[in-house]
């Protein structure tokens, strides 16, 4: 075989070796070799400048497979508490066989490590009750899953190690606001989705949170508002596929918040107090 030949060859098998799918024994997918890169959060990010004290970190908490273990999803859903992150994945047959019956929501499980994220919130009508605050194509951000509903797919948690300075009040607000903005279809970022440009994913005021977000810059959005700055973000969010895997291995910060207050349309300072009020 010519050199030349062999080059041809050896740059094509390559290339489809770093396209496969790296499978672990238990056969879960971890996404295409080749777009690893696309999941690394900024390595400059804000929390290169932060204090020691004010930086913060995403930690493992639980994991669940719902074909080789069902039996433990109670145990683990009672380990969950507001604010932590679930970051869902499917086995490399699981994802083929949904996209082969026309479910192209499942793309995105055969790519990449994450094929969707959601936060665990209170829920806005049932404080007692955990719901999972998302954002979904042609169903824009909502909360219409509990947490129950983890019983039928696989995932992981993950926590904040700093949650306890998280401000839930303005995590409240953000979700009131980003539902009532958006609508089933204008409410999901496809620009996002394909990482060519992204909604505002640093919100200081609930005129600047942004009217449609996929389900991870929906995650980053809602968390700085609430008070820290991830650095999953590369480029400032132009051409940068943020994805569930970018979000839950980057680093962030605690930031200060305006102290603001919401009173109909009009947006006020006031004397007391770290987070707003919708009147």
């Amino acid at each position: 075989m010519r050199p030349t030949k062999l080059s041809i060859v050896i740059g094509l098998t390559t290339l489809l070796c770093s396209c496969a799918s790296q499978d672990t024994e238990d056969h879960r997918h971890h996404g295409w070799y080749v777009l690893r890169w696309v999941e690394k959060p900024s390595a400059n990010g804000a929390s290169q400048q932060a204090k020691p004290e004010d930086r913060t970190t995403f930690l493992p908490l639980t994991s669940f497979d719902e074909q080789q273990e069902p039996d433990s999803f109670d145990a683990k859903k009672h380990q969950l508490q507001e604010g932590d992150v679930i970051a869902y994945w499917m086995k490399k047959n699981e994802a083929r066989q949904a996209i082969a019956h026309g479910d192209l929501t499942k793309i995105g499980y055969r790519l990449l490590n994450y094929g969707h994220l959601a936060i665990v919130v209170k829920d806005p009508e049932d404080p007692a009750k955990l719901v999972l605050f998302s954002s979904q194509s042609f169903k824009g951000p909502n909360t219409r899953e509990d947490i129950d509903t983890l019983k039928d797919h696989s995932w992981d948690a993950f926590r904040l190690d700093q949650w306890q300075r998280i401000d839930t009040a303005r995590l409240h607000e953000f979700i009131q606001l980003a539902k009532a903005r958006a609508g089933n279809w204008a409410g999901y970022d496809f620009s996002g989705m394909f990482g060519l440009w992204n909604s505002t994913l640093e919100p200081g005021d609930p005129d600047s949170i942004g009217k449609d977000y996929i389900c991870s810059t929906i995650v980053v959005a809602a968390l700085y508002y609430s008070g820290v700055k991830l650095d999953a973000v590369q480029r400032m969010g132009l051409l940068d596929l943020v994805s569930p895997q970018q979000v839950v291995s980057s680093k962030g910060c605690i930031i200060p918040l305006p102290d603001v207050r919401i009173e109909g349309t009009r947006m006020h300072r006031r004397k007391s107090g770290p987070h707003l009020q919708i009147h």
